[in-house]
């Protein structure tokens, strides 16, 4: 009689064949989430500097787009071209298109402030606002805290705008902009406004 040899595996060795899978298994699972994770962070950060970048945008073509326009408010008390103070600016701008060639001004009241931990710019569709005009407010990004400096025609700067007793039409001689924001820090902007 002829003797027949098995061949095949072992138990232990399929065993140890899976454990040893497993374990590679596991590497690459936690690799691969690591990597999604770090995607996703990624995008995330994206996102935000997208949005930052586009609040200060608007931010700044608002500010250079300042007209020296005084305006009535809703109890028709004049009011200067731009008020402000460190915590919020109200101004009128020049350049709001009109693509859609609606009956209206080109020019725009505006507010930038923080409300509720978010900057907000806000809106009138008219300058001289009446009590039927309805504000528009758009949440930018979320920041802790926005604040205004002024500077006037001596080189000085100031909390408030305007100053003294000076025309409601006379405009700073520019804006200082400085945001907390949450991802960012603090970011500083500096608007020179040409007379």
């Amino acid at each position: 009689m002829t003797a027949h040899s098995c061949s095949g595996y072992t138990l232990v060795e399929v065993l140890v064949a899976v454990l040893v899978f497993a374990v590679m298994a596991a590497s690459a699972y936690v690799a691969l989430d690591g990597l999604s994770r770090a995607a996703e962070s990624h995008r995330d950060h994206g996102e935000q500097l997208r949005a930052l970048q586009l609040a200060v945008a608007r931010m700044d073509a608002d500010l250079r787009q300042i007209a020296a326009r005084p305006v009535r408010d809703a109890e028709g008390q004049h009011q200067a071209a731009l008020v402000g103070d460190r915590a919020r600016l109200t101004a009128t701008r020049a350049g709001w298109g009109n693509p859609g060639q609606v009956r209206r001004g080109h020019l725009q009241r505006f507010s930038w402030q923080v409300d509720d931990g978010r900057l907000v710019r806000t809106h009138w569709p008219v300058t001289d606002v009446v009590d039927a005009s309805r504000a528009h407010s758009e949440p930018a990004i979320s920041a802790r805290e926005v604040s205004f400096r002024y500077r006037d025609h001596e080189s000085g700067w100031h909390d408030q705008w305007p100053v003294g007793d000076l025309p409601p039409n006379i405009l700073p001689t520019a804006i200082e902009v400085e945001l907390h924001s949450e991802s960012f820090g603090r970011i500083r902007r500096l608007q020179v406004l040409f007379p």
